[in-house]
């Protein structure tokens, strides 16, 4: 009978584990599982307990030992401190099995030392027996004199690299100093769907201080982790519509944050990384975030969710061919192969991780056709190919959209349950103080509703689920905003002049004033 693995030990580490492997490393008795982190520690999880046998409870004889530590080295000349009995221990472990410290064998015969081309510790009856050419030549003031030419020489051309490489620099940077620096920034932005969400973790060799994050677009920050975070109004004028900066607490080489983009607006996140070394030291982490960012792809066969959806299409014509029309949808959608398919036509299905809503690409040379029952997305599309055509000056006929007025009600029908969740829940929250002041005053609640009794049992994880409630419901509010948009401007009817009537719809909000708005009845 076949046994389930179990769970008997685990550790967090806080930093990204580079490798993994087991084997016999402090003692020849007890298997270790050791790993390497990004900042270069090695870690040993070993059973061997402290007294060197194995403890019976297997889950609770596991212990850590940190084998190497990561960071740059101390100062020349400090003193090292006392190690424990475990530690020197260790190291010998280590030493054997790397082979360092060995003995050395006394009957060997030394090697002669080189230093910079000079023999060190030389033994004059080396060279007994050898001709007397080699010593003529080496007092021949002539041959000493080419040799100190060809040093000059080369001295001279080292000079010349250094004033190449310093003028360089000057012309680059006239106000900073440079510094070199013993650590780098690893960095990654997954999507998350399940949250509709990216997390941006930057990680470094060296613990992290500061972190300071600009982008020229409007993007909202919700889970900072540990870090501490401050929050800057935006300066439109210098292009700075996010900025903030979050402070790390405690010593992490770590950070993660999750950011939530807005479709339809794309550009460069900066992260400017500072870490605790001397002298200070800033790295610039870049992140490009693409137009339809919060899109991921999809199967060609994955079954719509729901049944048959309503479809709009968008077919574009012209002069552009394979190659040009797929890096035309690199610059809208992520996660796009780099590479061309070896094909006549490619496919591409994208499905949205906050509306649900899916788009499809498929282009030939000379014509595209993108179908959705999101007219956003399909607006979108449009505006960011329009602008690369004309940017690399290629003819581009966008023919008149196909639209389905169904897919107006369809897409209606997939924001109303999360538009009325958010507004549910921040209309509990308004009356958890007032419901806690009443608890406190009188363990009786029995004469309140069930609907706030209920609000009043689940206060906490209600208040914690309401953390980022407000930044979402601005977000929905934009989608709606954009929808509502785009849903006249395929008819050629601009209402930006009427976008006050969608934020009055959030106020008092209801399905059939939501229909009604949309004219999707």
């Amino acid at each position: 009978e076949e046994t389930q693995p179990q769970q008997v030990f685990t550790k967090t580490v806080s930093e990204s584990i580079q490798e993994v492997d087991i084997g016999k490393v402090c003692t020849s008795s007890f298997e270790e599982v050791v790993i390497a982190t990004y900042s270069g520690k090695v870690i040993s999880f070993t059973t061997e307990t402290a007294e060197g046998h194995l403890d019976q409870s297997f889950p609770s004889a596991i212990r850590e030992k940190v084998l190497t530590e990561g960071g740059p080295p101390g100062p020349a000349g400090a003193k090292e401190e006392e190690k424990k009995p475990e530690e020197k221990k260790m190291k010998r472990g280590l030493s054997s099995l790397f082979g360092l410290g060995k003995k050395k064998d006394k009957d060997k015969p030394e090697k002669d030392k080189f230093v910079a081309g000079l023999v060190l510790d030389h033994d004059p009856k080396a060279d007994e027996g050898k001709g007397d050419k080699d010593e003529a030549v080496r007092s021949d003031p002539q041959e000493k004199q080419k040799k100190a030419i060809v040093f000059r020489n080369e001295i001279e051309v080292l000079r010349q690299k250094v004033a190449e490489a310093k003028s360089a620099f000057q012309g680059i940077s006239k106000e900073n100093v440079p510094v070199s620096t013993r650590s780098k920034v690893k960095s990654s932005m997954l999507l998350e769907p399940e949250n509709a969400c990216y997390k941006l973790t930057l990680e470094s060799e060296m613990p992290i201080d500061i972190v300071a994050l600009q982008a020229g677009i409007p993007l909202q920050l919700l889970d900072c982790g540990t870090s501490v975070p401050s929050i800057s109004e935006p300066d439109p004028a210098n292009g700075n519509l996010f900025i903030a900066t979050l402070r790390v607490q405690g010593t992490s080489n770590r950070v993660q944050v999750q950011v939530m983009t807005e479709e339809g607006v794309y550009g460069t996140l900066q992260a400017f990384v500072v870490t605790r070394v001397a002298p200070k030291v800033v790295h610039l982490v870049e992140t490009r975030i693409l137009p339809l960012s919060l899109h991921q792809p999809i199967p060609l066969d994955a079954p719509e969710k729901g049944g048959a959806v309503p479809y709009c299409e968008v077919r574009m014509q012209g002069g552009f061919g394979m190659g040009q029309m797929h890096s035309w949808v690199q610059s809208c959608f992520p996660s796009v192969p780099s590479k061309v398919p070896d094909a006549d036509t490619v496919k591409y299905n994208f499905e949205s991780c906050y509306c649900a809503t899916r788009v499809s690409v498929e282009f030939g040379r000379g014509e595209a056709v993108f179908r959705s029952s999101n007219l956003s997305v399909l607006a979108i599309i449009k505006d960011v190919i329009s602008k690369e055509a004309a940017t690399t000056k290629t003819k581009l006929d966008v023919k008149a959209p196909v639209i389905n007025e169904a897919s107006v009600l369809h897409v209606l029908q997939l924001l109303h349950p999360k538009l009325e969740k958010l507004l549910k829940l921040k209309e509990r929250v308004k009356f958890i103080t007032a419901l806690t002041e009443i608890k406190a005053q009188s363990d009786d609640v029995s004469f309140l509703s069930d609907d706030l009794k209920t609000v009043l049992k689940n206060s906490e994880e209600l208040l914690e689920e309401h953390k980022n409630n407000e930044k979402k419901i601005i977000f929905i509010e934009h989608v709606l905003q954009q929808y509502y948009i785009d849903r006249f401007k395929f008819r050629g009817i601009n209402v930006k002049h009427r976008l006050g009537e969608v934020n009055a719809l959030i106020e008092k909000y209801s399905w059939e004033s939501l229909v009604q708005l949309f004219g999707a009845s």
